[in-house]
């Protein structure tokens, strides 16, 4: 890259986030939804640092230093699971919580490791909504997800991909592209017994959107979407 690009893009960047700034305090009146979407494109695509958050490498860290053990179950994903107490949704199961928030696919195979050594016989997955909030294409995140589950069954985990949740009808436009995704997700466990998926949305979502009982934010889960989740995969956790 010509340090004349580079410099084009660190200009671009710094104005950017400082419209988007001022956007923000201005009450919302300029279209900072915009600007905040190009800053966050710039970044996540020439910022040697941006791609993980210090939380990631935190988490990553922890997990790697103190998380070899035998449980029966892990669950593998990002803030929505990260954000869940599993052990408390089902107590006479030992279980892992992978979770780690605002991670996407490329973040959980770097620290793969640290689910193989959970020993667990089962793994849970739901990943890829940051992926797709990135703007990531959908082949890109099959490919990274295709690795991922290929390496969970070749450590002898039954794996149960659970469908990326809708999120609430203000954003239509992420809820189709995470239709598509699930519909390829779905494909990955046909003709294999070692993969099972399932259609969490069933229970959390009406009109491809996610129920407003569920969640404060239109994304994330409360108590009541975690009800929901639990009975959906009870019968897959023993």
């Amino acid at each position: 890259m010509s340090y004349r690009r580079i410099f084009f893009l660190l200009v671009a960047s710094i104005i950017s986030s400082l419209i988007y700034g001022a956007a923000t305090i201005q009450y919302k009146l300029f279209p900072y939804e915009y600007l905040s979407s190009i800053n966050r494109l710039i970044i996540s695509n020439y910022g040697s640092n941006s791609l993980y958050s210090d939380y990631y490498y935190h988490k990553k860290s922890f997990f790697e230093q103190h998380g070899n053990h035998d449980y029966d179950v892990v669950f593998i994903g990002d803030s929505i699971t990260d954000s869940a107490e599993w052990e408390d949704l089902f107590p006479a199961t030992k279980i892992a919580n992978r979770g780690i928030g605002g991670d996407k696919t490329a973040g959980v195979l770097k620290r793969m490791d640290s689910i193989y050594s959970t020993h667990a016989r089962k793994a849970f997955i739901m990943i890829g909504i940051n992926d797709l909030k990135s703007r990531r294409e959908i082949d890109e995140i099959m490919k990274n997800y295709k690795i991922i589950v290929s390496n969970l069954v070749g450590h002898g985990m039954h794996t149960y991909i659970q469908s990326i949740l809708f999120t609430d009808n203000k954003r239509s436009r992420l809820n189709k592209r995470i239709n598509i995704l699930n519909n390829n997700l779905k494909k990955l466990s046909i003709n294999n017994d070692r993969i099972t998926y399932i259609d969490l949305n069933s229970g959390l979502t009406r009109n491809f959107a996610l129920g407003e009982e569920f969640s404060r934010d239109g994304i994330h889960l409360n108590g009541e979407g975690y009800k929901v989740w639990k009975k959906i995969i009870e019968n897959h956790i023993q």
